[in-house]
């Protein structure tokens, strides 16, 4: 028998109108499809699940969640308004020159960048990783019948005035990701390092990744658009997007920011980060455990991501 706690559980996922596959995936190793269907059968048969608890803790689940909103009022919101619940998405403020300049690099896209051109791209960003990992405010949450419960069960956690982070610069091609260059601890980008460490790097991992004839993109941060730096660029790379065509304030347009850094950031075992070795080795794992199909996929998204700006005026692509 299932204890009650986890039968509350399922049953206010199914208030919110979670399917028996979408629970079973949420509560992994506790409970199966086929359990949870039965009791979302059971509950909708008779408007009630059996409850009766053997004695003993109460088990704790500490999963992702969506608000969960329960009884009489879920059910009127999902069943008959038919309304779901949907985080709040953080964006920049585009203002209109920010989005005629993205219309603008949209036009140029079209008008020089062929299809074959533009699987010759080479994304490249940089990032800061810091020891405490990573934790979404949210969704991070553990289902418990109490806060002493919870708070026994990883229910808080602890966050440094100052946190220790690492800064990682990396490339993205269709054909793969680079080597990362991951900075010593306190240590960020200037020109100087740019031009002499990152800048000779990206140049072989190009070439690497897709031969000579290679196109550079690069954001518009301070020290990217130096003099200095745009002199070496022009005088190393083939072609590369300057700061005069790349739209400031467009991280939906980076497949960096819209696929890459999400998912190294979920392919790292962040239980086992505990000082900078640790999470330099975590940070080079989960570079590694990224999918070249979905890492394909995104690239060649970016296409369409660039010209749905036209559709939409230059506003932010979600």
């Amino acid at each position: 028998m299932k204890s009650k706690y986890i039968r509350k559980v399922v049953l206010r996922m199914t208030h919110d109108g979670m399917s028996s596959l979408q629970i079973a995936k949420q509560l992994r190793k506790v409970v199966s499809e086929r359990t949870v269907r039965r009791w979302q059968h059971m509950y909708r048969s008779t408007d009630t699940i059996d409850l009766k608890t053997p004695a003993g803790r109460p088990r704790i689940i500490r999963t992702k969640s969506l608000i969960r909103k329960k009884g009489t009022i879920g059910r009127i919101i999902h069943e008959d308004l038919h309304l779901h619940a949907y985080r709040v998405i953080i964006e920049p403020n585009l203002n209109d020159e920010h989005k005629q300049r993205r219309v603008s690099f949209t036009y140029w896209v079209r008008k020089f960048l062929r299809k074959k051109d533009r699987e010759k791209i080479l994304f490249t960003d940089e990032k800061y990783f810091e020891l405490g990992g990573i934790f979404n405010r949210q969704n991070d949450r553990v289902y418990a019948p109490s806060r002493y419960y919870a708070d026994e069960h990883k229910g808080t956690k602890p966050t440094a005035k100052f946190p220790k982070k690492l800064m990682v610069w990396l490339a993205a091609s269709k054909n793969g990701l680079s080597l990362p260059i991951i900075f010593e601890p306190g240590e960020t980008l200037t020109h100087e390092n740019y031009i002499e460490i990152v800048l000779p790097h990206a140049l072989s991992e190009s070439q690497r990744l897709l031969g000579d004839n290679f196109i550079y993109q690069q954001d518009n941060a301070t020290p990217h658009k130096h003099k200095d730096s745009i002199a070496w660029i022009k005088k190393n790379f083939p072609r590369f997007i300057d700061e005069k065509k790349w739209p400031p304030n467009s991280p939906d347009l980076n497949v960096f920011d819209y696929y890459v850094w999400d998912a190294i950031d979920h392919n790292m075992h962040w239980d086992k980060v505990k000082s900078y070795d640790s999470l330099i080795d975590e940070i080079k794992k989960g570079i590694s455990r990224v999918p070249k199909n979905d890492l394909l996929r995104s690239v060649q998204n970016w296409s369409s991501r660039i010209f749905s700006i036209l559709k939409t005026k230059g506003a932010y692509i979600k």
